[in-house]
C-alpha cells in the first residue's frame, strides 16, 4: 500500500498520535479512511497542521479534541473537490463528441450518466451543458437525458444542489455559455439556472459499499481513484464495467490508468484522455 514508508519514517509516539487522528477520523467525522493511502491521508491532515499552527501530529491531535470547529475544516480537507468547470478542456471536447454523436442519432432515446464522486457539482453541470447545448443543435427536446451525479460527503451534495459557484471556477466557459446557464447573483457568485439542474440528480453513493448503478452509457469517475489504493481501485473498476451498457464509456482522470482485470475487460478508446469503452457483446 502506499505511503507505507511515510508512517515508517516517524517516531513512535508520532505514529500513535497518527493513528489516533485516523480513529478520530473515522469515529467522530464518520470518514472511513482505511481505504485511502496513507500517504494521502497524511498529506491532507498536514494542510490543517500548518492552518493550525501545529507542529506534529500530538499537537494536531489535541488541537482537534479542543476545538470542535476544526472537525469540520478536516473533513472538508479529507474530501476531493473539483474546483472548476471544464478542467482538463481536452477531455470535455472528446466528451462533447461521444454526446453529440448520441444526440444526433435518432434511434437514440435516451442518455444516462453517471458522474460518480461528484462533489460540488462543477462535472455534472459541465455535463448537463454540453447535452442541453447538442440538444439544442440537433433539436431533441424530447430525449429523454439523465445525469445521475453521486458522493459520499452530504454536505457537499447539499452545496452541489444550490449550484452556486465563484466567479473564477467558471472561467473555462465561454461568456455567452455562462449568460445562458448561470444567473449571477453578484461580482463573485453564479447560480446554475433550473434549466440546467432539470438534467442532474444528486444522490448519496459509497463507491466502496454500495452496489454500482445499472443501465449508464457513460461513467464519469475522474481524480478520485487515486485515493484508493489498489484492490479497492480495481473492485470499483469492476463495478464501473457493470454498471455500463454494451458500447457505454469510463472516463478517468488523467493520472489514472485501469489495472487489474478491468484492462482486460475495457477495450482504450483514447488513452490520452483515459477513456475507455466497454466493448459490445
Amino acid at each position: 500500500m502506499g505511503g507505507v514508508n511515510d508512517t515508517e519514517k516517524l517516531t513512535p509516539i508520532e505514529q500513535m498520535y497518527f493513528k489516533r487522528i485516523l480513529n478520530h477520523i473515522k469515529n467522530v467525522l464518520k470518514i472511513d479512511v482505511t481505504q485511502y493511502k496513507d500517504s494521502y491521508v497524511m498529506r491532507r491532515i498536514k494542510v490543517r497542521m500548518k492552518a493550525t499552527k501545529c507542529s506534529s501530529f500530538k499537537e494536531y491531535y489535541e488541537y482537534l479534541k479542543s476545538h470542535e470547529d476544526e472537525n469540520e475544516k478536516l473533513a472538508e480537507t479529507l474530501t476531493v473537490n473539483v474546483t472548476e468547470f471544464w478542467r482538463d478542456i481536452t477531455v470535455y471536447r472528446e466528451i462533447q463528441k461521444i454526446i453529440e454523436g448520441w444526440v444526433k442519432d435518432r434511434k437514440v432515446r435516451k442518455i444516462r450518466i453517471w458522474s460518480a464522486g461528484c462533489s460540488s457539482g462543477e462535472e455534472p453541470y459541465g455535463i448537463a451543458i454540453i447535452l442541453s447545448e447538442a440538444m439544442e443543435k440537433y433539436k431533441r427536446k424530447l430525449l429523454n437525458a439523465v445525469i445521475t451525479a453521486t458522493d459520499i460527503d452530504k454536505e457537499i451534495l447539499a452545496k452541489a444542489r444550490k449550484g452556486v459557484y465563484q466567479a473564477k471556477q467558471l472561467k473555462n466557459l465561454p461568456p455567452e455559455i455562462i449568460e445562458k446557464y448561470f444567473i449571477k447573483l453578484n461580482e463573485e457568485e453564479y447560480m446554475v439556472k433550473n434549466t440546467l439542474k432539470k438534467f442532474v440528480k444528486f444522490q448519496f453513493h459509497d463507491l466502496i459499499k454500495d452496489p454500482p448503478l445499472k443501465n449508464m452509457d457513460m461513467v464519469l469517475c475522474r481524480n478520485v481513484i487515486i485515493y484508493f489504493d489498489k484492490k479497492i481501485q480495481e473492485e470499483i473498476f469492476l463495478k464501473f464495467y457493470e454498471a455500463l451498457n454494451p458500447g457505454g464509456f469510463l472516463i478517468l482522470g488523467k493520472t489514472e490508468i485501469l489495472h487489474g482485470e478491468a484492462k482486460k475487460l475495457f477495450k482504450t478508446y483514447n488513452a490520452r484522455e483515459r477513456i475507455y469503452q466497454k466493448p459490445i457483446e
